[in-house]
């Protein structure tokens, strides 16, 4: 069964109290957990092609629409504060930026446009776009597609219907087979929720093999934004230097919060 198609566990759901109805939505979305995981050998085969790209000089466009645009933007967004990582993923949201705040349902179907930004990136064959859609055939996420195999660049999409045009035309992809939504079609629910998980596991993955993060810890995060992130990074130095609280907070003043810089110039004071 599809995304479009209607969900046979819910069609009472206007008829259940409120407790019942949480419960239902929340087993519902457990058959998000479940598609991801059913998923993780395309994943990891994306996210291995995508890193290939990217050490040797690519860049990741993700493309989407409506809700999968935004999933995407939001994912691009927290890349830099988290992992330090600037100038290798991006978004192309059908409606540009506007979209992010206000629906701009047409813009799905503007081939034309799709292009047109990838063509400002001067996107090539060193490049990775994946596109993202529920239905695996928004026209805008098509076309990227189409034009990312046409300048050689690795193409992927994500998806949450099987047999789409998207996967077709995809050099890889990843199905999440979500199925029904709670209310139907309105795929910001079970298919949004998987999307969501699979970029944030594709770009932390990447992220690790960049070496951007010690072990599971954030060193190339940006510390200076916030008390909260600049504690966090004292803990860091702690941890990973065995500096004492105060050393570590005067270092890091030093170098402006740069982890990475700190903690050479404390491994570089206190060789074991």
């Amino acid at each position: 069964m599809g995304t479009e198609d209607n969900n046979t566990r819910t069609r009472e759901i206007h008829k259940m109290d409120t407790l019942k109805m949480v419960e239902t939505i929340h087993i519902e979305d457990i058959r998000a957990y479940e598609a991801v995981g059913c998923a993780k050998e395309s994943i990891a085969r994306v996210i291995d092609s995508i890193y290939e790209n990217v050490v040797a000089g690519g860049r990741v466009f993700y493309v989407g629409a409506g809700t999968s645009g935004r999933i995407a933007a939001q994912d691009v967004a927290e890349l830099e504060p988290t992992y330090g990582i600037t100038d290798i993923f991006y978004y192309v949201m059908a409606g540009g930026k506007e979209a992010l705040a206000r629906s701009q349902e047409g813009a799905e179907d503007n081939m034309e446009k799709a292009v047109e930004e990838l063509k400002s990136y001067d996107l090539n064959k060193k490049d990775a776009v994946i596109g993202i859609t529920a239905s695996g055939r928004t026209p805008f996420v098509i076309a990227a597609i189409e034009y990312g195999n046409y300048v050689g660049a690795y193409t992927a999409s994500i998806t949450n219907n099987r047999d789409s045009k998207v996967t077709k035309i995809s050099k890889d992809s990843i199905i999440l087979d979500t199925g029904e939504e709670v209310i139907q079609g309105s795929t910001r629910m079970k298919a949004g929720t998987s999307q969501k998980m699979t970029l944030n596991i594709i770009s932390t993955a990447i992220a690790i093999k960049l070496g951007r993060t010690d072990g599971n810890v954030m060193t190339h995060m940006k510390a200076f934004y916030n008390e909260k992130l600049k504690n966090r990074a004292v803990r860091i130095l702690m941890d990973k230097a065995g500096a004492s609280e105060e050393s570590a907070k005067k270092i890091l003043e030093e170098v402006n919060y740069n982890i990475p810089e700190a903690l050479k110039l404390l491994k570089g004071s206190n060789p074991k």
